[in-house]
Order: structure tokens, then sequence, then C-alpha cells
């Protein structure tokens, strides 16, 4: 019996684990994997530092399934499908040739290259400088126009990290730290942790504030949301979460407000609701996401 349990207990811990990992999902019950390499994921935005470019045709990433149908379908039918892929590629050529000369009108990406260095292929073992690398990878995709959307984690879920490179803060975070039993000595080291988190998204922030884009600053046209999982990790309270939300999503958010959303009999306190919302703004039109229909009221 005691073995039953015992295995029930690693596996709860390993989808913990799994599940912990994660701000993307691939399906509903599937965490996208995330990339923790700063030169790999250099790499899958601009490039591996020898020119080559990463991005392909819309029809070679499609070739081999093409080609796999043809035979499935019928002669008309095969060649309504070359004519549609031709329409495709024309429009490719057309692009590119206005990129090359400069013909695209309106907003264009302030970096057409890089303007940092790879990094190198390990695992940087100074963990502030890992984060701060990861972060200035956040901004150099944004301003190069190779995302529109980026999730970062600067800590897993249940980590174990020795925030120790922090000043007067000793043990692991979550189980010496988070599960703190509201010790005085252990509160305060946890409050620095949470102030070390803070100023990373400050960090990223001011550096996309001192972008400019003619209109506004890269920060102007675009949210960034800083939240956690929990609001108390000792007692994994999670019926209210500190969120911050920072730049102005092209006009569409006003700033320099804060908003109490503590009313539970509130039907829009949803954390699935501020979602909505925020995919509005980005064009992103859905009926309902999560456990939400709703969107967040005055937001």
């Amino acid at each position: 019996m005691y073995e039953a349990v015992a295995r029930a207990e690693r596996g709860a811990a390993g989808l913990s684990m799994i599940y912990g990992s994660s701000l993307s999902w691939a399906s509903p019950t599937k965490p996208a994997t995330k990339e923790i390499y700063p030169s790999r994921a250099f790499d899958r935005l601009v490039g591996d530092g020898s020119g080559r470019a990463l991005d392909r045709s819309i029809l070679d990433a499609v070739r081999q399934e093409s080609q796999n149908l043809r035979p499935k379908i019928s002669r008309g039918d095969n060649v309504k499908l070359t004519e549609y892929f031709e329409s495709i590629r024309d429009i490719e050529r057309r692009i590119a040739k206005a990129n090359q000369e400069e013909r695209l009108e309106g907003w264009r990406p302030t970096l057409t290259t890089p303007d940092m260095p790879r990094p190198k292929n390990e695992l940087p073992q100074n963990v502030p400088d890992h984060m701060k690398l990861m972060l200035d990878l956040v901004v150099l995709a944004f301003q190069m126009d190779k995302t529109r959307v980026a999730t970062l984690m600067l800590n897993n879920d249940l980590s174990q990290m020795n925030f120790k490179f922090v000043e007067g803060v000793q043990g692991a975070l979550h189980l010496d730290l988070t599960h703190n039993g509201h010790a005085a000595d252990k509160e305060a080291m946890y409050l620095k942790t949470n102030q070390y988190h803070i100023a990373q998204f400050a960090y990223l922030t001011q550096r996309m504030k001192d972008i400019n884009e003619g209109d506004g600053t890269l920060l102007d046209h675009s949210i960034l949301m800083l939240t956690s999982s929990l609001f108390d990790g000792d007692a994994h309270g999670a019926n209210q979460l500190p969120i911050i939300l920072t730049g102005k999503g092209g006009g569409t958010l006003k700033t320099g407000r804060v908003l109490d959303y503590l009313d539970k009999g509130d039907e829009n306190r949803k954390i699935c609701s501020l979602h909505l919302s925020l995919m509005d703004r980005m064009g992103v039109k859905l009926e309902k996401f999560g456990d939400a229909t709703t969107r967040l009221a005055e937001l």
C-alpha cells in the first residue's frame, strides 16, 4: 500500500513539474516545451550566426504534405491545387521584391539584423546573466518583428533555485522560502526574491520604452503582463492574483491605474476574462476562453 501511494505521489510530482514548467500550450492538455538555451532561442529567431535565414516559404513548408495529397485527389483537383500554389508563390515573390526595394508602406521593424551577438552555446551558469539575456532576446524578437507574442518564465513552479545571488537571501525558493510558515526571517528573504523578479520586469519595460518606433515607442505598441500563479505560496492561495500590465497596446490600454477586482461576487472576476480582453486588443476575437465568456470591466 505504501509503495502504491509513493508511486502515485511521485507521479503527481512529475506532472506538477511538467505543467509547472510552461506558460504556452500546444493543446488543452499538452504544454509546449520552453527553450532555456539563449543560443537556441537566438537561432530560432534570427538565424544561427552564419547568415543563413531560417524563414521558409509557405510552399516549402507544406511541399511534402501536398505531394502526399496529390495521389488521393482527382486530376481536376490537382490542377486547382497547382494553380493555388502558384498564386501563393507569385505573392511571395512580389512581397520579397517590394521588401528589397523598400517599397513596403506603413510600419516597419526598427531592426533588420540583430544588434547583439549570438549567445554562447552553453547554458549560462550565472542566473542574473541568464535572465537578462533571455529578456534581451524578447526585445530583439519584437524589435525585428520576428514574433508578436512571447512568454517567459523567470522560474518554474516548485523551483528549488537558490537566490543566494541576491544579498541577504539563502535557501531554496520553493521549500525554504515560499513555504516559510510566515517566519519573519524567511518572509524577508522571500520578499527580496519577489522584488528581484519585479526588477527584471522593470528592466524589460524600460528597454522597450527606450526604443523609438516613429509614432511611439516599442512599449507603446506592446502589452507586457507580469503575474504569478499564486498570491500566497505558503497557503497556495489563488483567489487573488497580483497582475501588472505595462505598455499601451497601440493606444488601447489606459495606464497609470490600479484596478481592484477583489469582489468575489463579480462575474468578471476571472483571469480568463483578462485574457479575452487582451486578445481583443490583438485582433483575436473569441466568444470563450477557459472559464470566461465576458471581458474584464473597465480595462
